[in-house]
């Protein structure tokens, strides 16, 4: 028989953080207990009993505190509740502190006188630490520390999941972008591998590869929401090959990336969408042949990048040919992860549309 065993759920870092400071605090306040206690008590094995018990004691009832907050749901609560809670119970466990504090010092103190009255100070003792006023505040000081750092805590969880949510948002955008490829592409590409099949066997293969280089990136690799420059292209010159097979000599490409270009990361799925948008618009305003450029240059200022075309802007294209959704989705993605320090022109120069990203270098600075 095989036998499962179950692991408990997995220890928050929350709570192992708030651990560590809590036998470091206590640990502090042990240090200055005993210094402090030192010139009232010339016995030195007394003297660390003494600082153990009360620190010891002073550890235990700040966990039950703690415990007390955590079960009341105090961060939550209104500052005036909050505030009447913690004075309340740092003021109750204070006094109990002190008593199990007064019990331990009478066990371990051979020189206790047979009475002493409420709050006085043992033989032995005279710190500003010892006395019963010094445990509430204590303990009151603690409840702040421990109020300020769950409520650090709690504005940290929330910006956790704000960012996550926003990354699954992304993911889910680029992963929709992913499935939104334009069918025409596909219906041409199967269309234009079928009549190779009778004129140019070998050139089936070419396709062949080349489609499934493009496909294994849209539609098969992991939805990272970023990738180095040199994918986004290689994905690009996938689609153009595929293209200029159907093209022929109607389409010419030219890319200009170097290898450290290349490199730099950009959000996934920037150049694809553009470059689709050259070819699928450009044939239709671009004189024979269309000419599809592709270049990345790094300036002291800016990391651009620029997918032009031959022809000019259509005004009337619709979002079914992919202009309007592609460049929305674009500048979505763009604002989300350099918001204000980027900038995407559409322009049209001397028979070409240009759409151009420029990235601020300090924006790419902070993502590295």
């Amino acid at each position: 028989m095989t036998r499962v065993f179950r692991s408990g759920p997995p220890v928050s870092l929350e709570a192992l953080s708030l651990t560590g400071l809590q036998l470091l605090g206590w640990g502090l306040y042990g240090v200055v207990y005993y210094l402090t206690l030192r010139p009232y008590q010339p016995f030195g094995d007394i003297l660390w009993k003494q600082t153990l018990i009360a620190t010891s004691a002073g550890l235990l009832v700040s966990t039950l505190l703690g415990g007390l907050y955590w079960g009341l749901t105090l961060r939550r609560r209104p500052p005036v509740v909050q505030a009447l809670l913690v004075l309340g119970a740092s003021l109750a466990a204070g006094l109990v502190w002190f008593q199990v504090k007064a019990w331990g010092a009478d066990w371990v103190n051979p020189f206790i006188a047979p009475v002493t009255g409420l709050g006085a100070f043992r033989p032995g003792e005279g710190s500003i630490l010892s006395g019963a006023a010094a445990f509430p505040i204590v303990l009151f000081a603690w409840s702040g520390l421990y109020l300020g750092l769950a409520q650090w805590y709690t504005r940290q969880e929330q910006e956790r999941r704000v960012l996550r949510a926003d990354a699954e948002a992304q993911r889910a955008r680029l992963r929709m972008l992913r499935y939104q490829l334009n069918p025409h592409f596909f219906f041409n590409a199967l269309t234009t591998i079928g009549a190779l099949a009778d004129e140019s066997p070998r050139r089936v293969k070419e396709a062949v590869r080349e489609l499934s280089g493009f496909l294994r990136y849209t539609l098969l690799d992991d939805e990272a929401l970023e990738a180095p420059l040199h994918d986004e292209v290689q994905a690009a010159e996938h689609y153009l090959t595929v293209e200029k097979i159907r093209f022929e000599e109607d389409l010419q490409v030219d890319i200009d990336v170097s290898d450290r270009v290349g490199r730099q990361l950009v959000p996934s799925f920037l150049v694809l969408p553009l470059v689709e948008n050259a070819v699928t618009h450009g044939q239709h305003t671009s004189p024979s042949p269309l000419h599809v450029r592709i270049t990345g240059e790094w300036t002291t200022e800016a990391f651009t990048v620029e997918v032009a075309n031959t022809g000019h802007w259509r005004d009337d294209a619709s979002d079914v040919d992919g202009t309007g959704t592609g460049l929305a989705n674009v500048r979505r993605r763009l604002e989300a992860h350099y918001p204000s320090q980027h900038q995407l022109s559409v322009g049209t120069d001397s028979g070409w549309v240009r759409v151009r990203i420029e990235i601020s270098t300090d924006a790419l600075d902070s993502h590295a």
